[in-house]
Parts: structure tokens; C-alpha cells; sequence
């Protein structure tokens, strides 16, 4: 089982790391390293992806696959061959 304390010296070295870096890349990780330990040690069970605001979300779109019941090649009169690389 993993120790409060040990989640605590995971968030200092996280901390530490983010102070330290030049790299905005690695910091932005180590930051949100934190955040993840801190929703685990509170319980938290939300994701802890960064918050979009609420105008700016986007609405689920279900896509339905488009499917075609005659899959027969395109022919085409100038064309040597059924493959993209017959020239």
C-alpha cells in the first residue's frame, strides 16, 4: 500500500523538478504530476485533466461509418492499374 508520505516525497521531487527545468514541456508534466497525486491522496476520483471552460466545450459527436454496398474499384480511362504506385 502506497504511504501518504511517500505520495508527499513523489509531489516534493515533482516540485522540485518543475522548479529546476528550462524544458516548458517537462514542467507542464511535473505540474500536473502534482495535481494527480494530490486527487489521489484527496479521494478525488475526477480525471485530472486540465479544465476546459464551459464555453468553449465541445459537444460529443457520434459519427456513424459510412459504408458502401457496391466496394468495387474506381476505373478511370487514363489509369495503368488498380494500384496508386502503377504509373
Amino acid at each position: 500500500m502506497i504511504t501518504a508520505a511517500q505520495l508527499l516525497g513523489e509531489m516534493e521531487q515533482q516540485v522540485r523538478l518543475a522548479k529546476q527545468t528550462q524544458n516548458e514541456a517537462t514542467r507542464r508534466e511535473a505540474i500536473y504530476a502534482v495535481r494527480t497525486l494530490c486527487n489521489l491522496m484527496l479521494g478525488d476520483d475526477r480525471p485530472s485533466a486540465p479544465a476546459i471552460p464551459q464555453a468553449i466545450q465541445m459537444s460529443t459527436v457520434h459519427a456513424t461509418p459510412i459504408t458502401s454496398l457496391n466496394e468495387q474499384p474506381l476505373r478511370e480511362e487514363d489509369a495503368n492499374g488498380e494500384s496508386l504506385f502503377d504509373f
